[in-house]
């Protein structure tokens, strides 16, 4: 009797040691930089994956869910709303500080619209086009065209996005420009929470 008790004493504590594992909070992911990658085109997109942390190779961006944001000059994307099937959505914490946004935030998360991009800038004038894009997250960089040459102000941001999977990310474009200062590069930090947490370091 004594040995029965003991044994279902030895469960009851296994029990509540796996019910205390299973409610530890999920870790926020490591903090990631991507230096100078050359998004100069006006007629393509690039696409990265927060999860793989590179870029992909993708054909068909609205049912395609290997991709979480693309890049296109100072254009941004994201894979939900009319970009994309996933999960994406952003919001401009309207902080310049990355250490000072430790927390996703519960709502105000806006998803892709379509608005007008630049698909050509030439001697003729800038020729615009309708496409899909996060009209929150491309306010990353202001790009001044009334007097040549063209200025540029990046804004410091930092953001909160949903992957495509869903979960959080912090996120920080800090340069279009690469080594030489030429224009039309991205550089970005990001912090991907694979666990699904919602805090951030």
């Amino acid at each position: 009797m004594k040995k029965f008790g003991f044994l279902m004493l030895l469960s009851v504590l296994f029990l509540a040691a796996c019910d205390k594992d299973d409610k530890e909070p999920a870790l926020p992911g490591e903090v990631k930089d991507v230096k100078f990658e050359d998004v100069r085109s006006y007629t393509d997109w690039k696409y990265f994956s927060f999860s793989k942390g590179e870029f992909v190779t993708v054909t068909d961006h609205q049912n395609d869910l290997t991709w979480d944001i693309a890049f296109h000059r100072g254009d941004v994307r994201l894979n939900g709303g009319a970009s994309g099937k996933g999960k994406g959505e952003a919001i401009n914490t309207q902080q310049t500080n990355w250490n000072a946004v430790t927390e996703a935030p519960a709502s105000g998360y806006i998803k892709d619209q379509v608005g007008k991009i630049t698909t050509a800038f030439t001697g003729d004038g800038i020729t615009e086009e309708d496409q899909p894009f996060s009209q929150t997250v491309t306010t990353w960089l202001t790009v001044d065209t009334s007097n040549p040459p063209p200025k540029y102000t990046v804004h410091n941001w930092i953001y909160v996005v949903k992957a495509a999977d869903g979960n959080y990310v912090k996120l920080w474009l800090y340069d279009n420009k690469d080594e030489k200062n030429t224009a039309g590069y991205v550089s970005f930090r990001y912090q991907y929470n694979a666990g699904g947490s919602t805090r951030f370091n």
